[in-house]
């Protein structure tokens, strides 16, 4: 599971210096999270398409990423872990929370998803819902190839509820579609 903090802004002379700093300063805070040391790889990625565009990308390694979570499987309902979800939601927020400062974030897939979980649960009886995939808003911008906007799907009986959520974790917009079925 990959996060990724711009603490950067506009390049600068210093900025190799800045880079070993950051690198440092985020690779000590893991090891001093209040839940225990978190196991990660802290290095400096260039997403750039054309321009330099640095950020640093914090990848916390598989035994760790499954003490917060997994997408479950397409079709699962979500009833049979919503309390977990929950959990999930906010240990993470906690998470992100105690990481970040004032530089911009740009979460996971698994983070939007309880984004949108969490959002659907104040607005639907999210207990009934069943997972249907998720897919990119194509986005103009090559720097943000692979770090797209998600909309994720869900079936809700006879209702399709997509909704729409940031890579900063912002709910962009919320849909509920009718589905009509009609005898063959």
């Amino acid at each position: 599971m990959e996060i990724i903090i711009n603490p950067f802004g506009e390049p600068s002379e210093d900025w190799e210096a800045k880079e070993r700093e950051a690198v440092s300063y985020y690779l000590k805070k893991l090891e001093t999270y209040p839940g225990g040391y978190i196991p990660a790889n802290v290095v400096i990625k260039n997403i750039g398409r054309g321009a330099d565009w640095h950020v640093v990308s914090l990848s916390i390694l598989c035994g760790a990423t499954s003490l917060f979570f997994a997408i479950p499987e397409v079709h699962k309902k979500i009833r049979e872990s919503l309390e977990e979800w929950k959990r999930i939601y906010n240990e993470f927020q906690g998470l992100i929370k105690w990481l970040a400062n004032i530089s911009p974030v740009y979460f996971p897939d698994h983070y939007l998803f309880l984004c949108a979980l969490r959002i659907l649960d104040e607005e639907t009886e999210a207990s009934e819902l069943v997972f249907n995939g998720c897919h990119p808003i194509p986005n103009d911008n090559p720097d943000m190839q692979g770090l797209e906007d998600l909309i994720f799907n869900f079936i809700n009986g006879k209702v399709l509820e997509s909704i729409a959520v940031s890579r900063q974790g912002e709910v962009l917009w919320h849909n509920s579609t009718k589905l009509i079925y009609e005898n063959a």
